[in-house]
């Protein structure tokens, strides 16, 4: 059994098979390459198809996987923290000088002449308020002395006496309040309040900020989604609403200032 070309025409060349019992089969070179073109084009065709769709699928996979997401509870619970700090700043200015605490950073000189012992106020006294008074109580009634002169060197303008009916007390009036003082405390309180709508850290801009950078950082390489847009949108809201609560808190503070 062999094989060999033969010559059917001038144009033309087919392949023989020879089989010594049997006649003899004939298969155009032409049709062969044709083929093996047509089925090597199918194949490219197929293998560049199944690369889109894993590329696609890939992408999709990294996608899904890198997909940002606004923790919104614990936005929430940083809008909350700015308010609380607002407010807890602004009763202080509110209260001015008839808060309670207005002695707590002083030093008592609780030493004699030949030797110094400065020692926080809060460590020998406690204040607290009782009508047009403070009233400091004193642990050691041997600090009385040093108390008063710690006040009185204070800058407050203020200066107590010994309660005559408790020895433990030292009574101190309330300085007045005028009108030049209720200006002057509700100016501090507006630049208190643009601080925490605007400041560059611990404000309600400032966290709205920072959460909405987290969010589109890792948006860079492809389009918002729908979804992604309406978290923004929540966001907004989000901030919109403690931005009134600060707005409405300042108000009240303002309002009770002047009154």
């Amino acid at each position: 059994m062999f094989r060999s070309l033969i010559r059917t025409s001038p144009a033309r060349w087919f392949l023989v098979r020879r089989i010594p019992s049997a006649s003899t089969t004939t298969t155009p070179l032409r049709s062969l390459h044709a083929t093996y073109t047509l089925n090597s084009k199918k194949n490219k065709s197929k293998s560049k198809k199944l690369d889109k769709e894993d590329e696609y699928v890939q992408h999709e996979a990294e996608t899904e996987k890198i997909t940002p997401t606004i923790d919104f509870k614990s936005t929430e619970t940083k809008f909350e923290n700015v308010l609380a700090r607002f407010e807890k700043l602004a009763n202080e200015i509110k209260l001015g000088k008839i808060n309670p605490k207005i002695f707590d950073n002083l030093t008592v000189n609780v030493g004699n002449n030949t030797n110094v012992d400065e020692v926080p106020f809060t460590s020998v006294a406690q204040t607290s308020v009782k009508g047009r008074n403070f009233i400091v109580t004193m642990f050691d009634p041997s600090n009385a002395d040093s108390i008063i002169n710690a006040i009185i060197g204070s800058g407050l303008n203020m200066s107590g006496t010994i309660d005559p009916a408790n020895k433990f007390n030292i009574r101190i009036p309330l300085p007045p309040i005028t009108q030049e003082t209720k200006k002057h405390d509700a100016k501090t309180l507006k630049e208190l309040y643009e601080k925490f709508r605007n400041n560059k850290t611990g404000s309600m801009n400032s966290v709205r900020g920072e959460t909405r950078s987290k969010f589109q950082g890792h948006l860079k390489h492809h389009k918002l989604s729908d979804t992604e847009n309406k978290q923004l949108e929540q966001l907004e809201k989000l901030h919109k609403v403690f931005a009134d609560k600060l707005q409405a808190s300042f108000k009240s503070f303002e309002k009770a200032i002047l009154k």
